[in-house]
């Protein structure tokens, strides 16, 4: 997946900080690491509702599940997302969640991205 982005991407997403703040991510390698970092504690699949590409710009809707691999328990969230493209890579991505909800399962479960990296070295 990560092919298809820039190496100097950035990622921000309006929920995902340790403590639900926003979340601004730049640079291939470190959203990368926040994947890998997501990845070791849930499992997710998403569903597109919606796509419009206007002139380098893509707006999307999206349905996504995420299961807690440890717990079990499993939170459905509809997300909106802007992807800027340069070329045919893409340059940025916004995330705009429902903030609440989703600190709310992260709070729920007892777990937090706020060391990633760490989290992959021990997968």
């Amino acid at each position: 997946m990560l092919a298809k982005y820039l190496e100097d991407v950035i990622y921000t997403t309006n929920t995902g900080g340790p403590n639900g703040e926003s979340l601004t991510i730049r640079g291939k390698e470190d959203v990368r690491r926040r994947y890998l970092g997501a990845m070791a504690l849930i499992e997710s699949r998403s569903r597109i509702e919606y796509v419009r590409w206007d002139n380098g710009l893509v707006r999307t809707r999206l349905v996504a599940t995420m299961r807690h691999r440890e717990t079990g328990i499993e939170l459905t969230v509809r997300l909106r997302q802007l992807i800027r493209f340069r070329g045919f890579l893409i340059a940025e991505i916004q995330d705009f969640h429902d903030a609440a909800k989703l600190a709310a399962f992260w709070r729920f479960v007892g777990a937090t991205l706020e060391h990633p990296q760490q989290k992959t070295e021990t997968v």
